[in-house]
Parts: structure tokens; C-alpha cells; sequence
């Protein structure tokens, strides 16, 4: 009896560890020359729902086009496209980074003013000395769902993650009356937006739980990049579809892993801008994606959690509580973290991305 226990564990074992999620590491490509390379760089910054929503066009080796892709675009919890263009922003600053790493001085002039306007910005490429800046950095970056320490984010830290001038980056501890008003106010907005049918069904659209999906569509929320991991990111993948992220069941864990996050954070980020605007929206992934970078450098665990702003009822109340003056753009929950695995969320072909 205990011999056949043992081999049934034996093989349960052997499933479960020659099924992992298909990650960023298993789609390695050939990438020919240096324009090539800053796409690929700058398609690693974050984006919702990991919808990826750029496309390059390549003019000539000194000038690129960046635009949108609205058929990526999220309407129900993004219907102005805001989330779309911040997006936009992050893959220019990555861009931007990138292109200084490999010699390049990269010019971005913005040309988007309306929220269905395509093309986002174009950039200037000509050559110059060498930034040093290190590209693993951008490689590196990830977004982080688990619990974070509660421990305040130090004053040394802060002033690295924010310009004492600055009238955009906002940091509110989980312990002062603004953290406790945003943690509570998150956690009501995701729970109206996961119960919200048409949102349901908008997130499915973009769920990849099976390998063979994340294979053929790289892109999306898959298991490793929503943190689903060990027995349960095996049994999601292969026994889990997509349309049962609509289930009560789903919505259930999600809610009860939401009100766990926000109860486990040092505090939140949040950036302002003083108008809706495309170019505003541009600024602030721009920020954001510089925000995430550093703070995966100071070993701060860093997770977007917009919900609050995306519902309409809920971002009127938040801008009155919250910004003086201003919008309220994004919002970020961070705290210290004792350990950051490795980037896992997917990305498309840069042949893809090039139009």
C-alpha cells in the first residue's frame, strides 16, 4: 500500500514539474540590429492587461513612428483610452532608455491630442556617447500581486523615487488617513468592477491560463504573471478556461486576494496630472514606468491598481478627496519586499510589433 502511495506521488510530481508556465524565457528570437533591439526593450514596459497595445513604424534607421493599436484597446474599463496611452508612455520610456544604452539620443515629440488619435509620438533617433545605463534593469522590471511588508517607505527611498519639485508623484503611507481612504476605496471599486458583467467579460477576453494559449497569443494575463503559481497555476492552466474567470467561485478569490494586497502594503503611489489629455496620459506611463524601475532597484514590491479610477462613481469622489489640483492618472500599491522573482509576463515578436 505505501509503495503504491509512494509512486502515485512520484508521478504527480513528475506531471506537475514537466508542466510549468510557458514564460518570457521559453520565446527567444533572433533580433537583427539596433532599432530592433530598442523595440524589444521598450515592449517589456508595463501595460494593462498586458494587452501590449503598441505598434512601431520604422521610417529609416533615425526616425520611428509609435502608435496606437486600438484593437487592443480595453473599452469597457478603459473606454477614454487613457489606460491605453499610459501604456504608450511606458514603452516610450523604455524606448528612450534603451536608446541611450545603445549610443542613441532619442528625441520624442508627442503628436497625440485626441483619444482616438493613432499615432502617440514620433522619435528621433541620432548617434551620441553611451548613457551605461543597464538594461537588465528593463529585463528586470515586473509588476508584484503578493503581500508586501506594511513597513512605511523610508524618507532616503522616497526622495530617490521622488523630485522634492515635483507636482505630479504623490506618496501616501498605508497608516495615514489618505492610504487607509484609497486601500478601502480600491478594494470597493474591484469588487464592483469584477461583478460587473460586461468587465467579466472583458478580462476573459484577455485571460491565457493554458500554455498553448500563451503560446499562440503572447500577451495577456496568464498564470505566472498574475502570481498563480505552485499546485494552483498547474490546475488553472490545465484544467481552467477562460470563461470560468466569470465564474462566482473566481470572482470570489479574487476579491479575498485583493482585500489581502491592500491590507500588505507600505503605502501607495499615485500621480497627478492637470488635465485629460492624451499628452498628459503619455507623461504619466512615462513616470510610472521610471517609478517601477526604481523601485524594483530598492527592492520595493510594485503592483498598479487602478480600479479606483476606472469606475466612474468611484474617480469623481477620489479626485475631490485626493488631488488639489489636478487628476488623479494612476495609482500603485508598494511596499518593501524580501525577494523579487524573476520577469515572466510574455511579450509579442518584435517582427510583430513592426509595421
Amino acid at each position: 500500500m505505501k509503495t503504491k502511495s509512494f509512486i502515485t506521488l512520484a508521478t504527480l510530481v513528475s506531471i506537475f514539474s514537466g508542466c510549468g508556465s510557458v514564460s518570457r524565457e521559453n520565446f527567444k528570437e533572433d533580433i537583427s540590429g539596433p532599432i530592433e533591439q530598442l523595440i524589444y526593450y521598450a515592449s517589456l514596459a508595463g501595460n494593462s492587461h498586458n494587452t501590449q497595445p503598441w505598434i512601431v513604424d520604422v521610417e529609416n534607421d533615425s526616425m520611428l513612428t509609435i502608435k496606437a493599436d486600438f484593437s487592443r484597446k480595453l473599452h469597457i474599463i478603459d473606454p477614454d483610452a487613457r489606460g491605453l496611452f499610459i501604456s504608450l508612455g511606458a514603452f516610450i520610456e523604455n524606448l528612450e532608455l534603451a536608446a541611450g544604452s545603445f549610443g542613441y539620443e532619442a528625441e520624442v515629440e508627442i503628436k497625440a491630442k485626441h483619444k482616438n488619435d493613432s499615432i502617440a509620438a514620433t522619435i528621433h533617433l541620432s548617434k551620441t556617447k553611451k548613457s551605461g545605463y543597464d538594461l537588465s534593469q528593463i529585463e528586470n522590471r515586473r509588476t508584484l500581486r503578493t503581500p508586501f511588508h506594511s513597513t512605511e517607505i523610508s524618507k532616503e527611498y522616497l526622495n530617490n523615487l521622488i523630485d522634492n519639485s515635483s507636482s505630479e508623484i504623490f506618496y501616501f503611507s498605508s497608516s495615514s488617513e489618505e492610504g487607509k481612504y484609497i486601500a478601502e476605496q480600491t478594494l470597493a471599486a474591484y469588487t464592483q468592477q469584477a461583478q460587473d458583467d460586461q468587465a467579466k467579460q472583458e478580462l476573459a477576453n484577455w485571460m491565457r491560463f493554458s500554455n498553448s494559449d500563451v503560446e499562440k497569443h503572447r500577451d495577456g494575463l496568464t498564470t505566472s504573471g498574475m502570481g498563480i503559481t505552485g499546485f494552483g497555476g498547474f490546475f488553472v492552466r490545465n484544467f481552467y478556461k477562460p470563461e470560468d474567470s466569470m465564474k462566482d467561485s473566481f470572482i470570489k478569490t479574487g476579491i479575498e486576494k485583493t482585500k489581502e494586497q491592500i491590507e500588505n502594503c507600505g503605502g501607495w503611489l499615485v500621480i497627478i496630472q492637470n488635465e485629460n489629455s492624451p499628452e498628459s496620459w503619455i507623461k504619466t506611463g512615462k513616470l510610472y514606468q521610471r517609478l517601477n524601475l526604481s523601485c524594483r532597484d530598492m527592492m520595493i514590491g510594485f503592483h498598479p491598481m487602478n480600479q479606483m479610477i476606472e469606475e466612474e462613481n468611484f474617480e469623481e469622489k477620489a479626485n475631490e478627496r485626493l488631488s488639489q489640483s489636478g487628476v488623479i492618472q494612476f495609482i500603485a500599491r508598494v511596499g518593501y519586499v524580501d525577494e523579487y522573482p524573476p520577469a515572466n509576463s510574455v511579450r509579442r515578436s518584435v517582427k510583430e510589433i513592426i509595421q
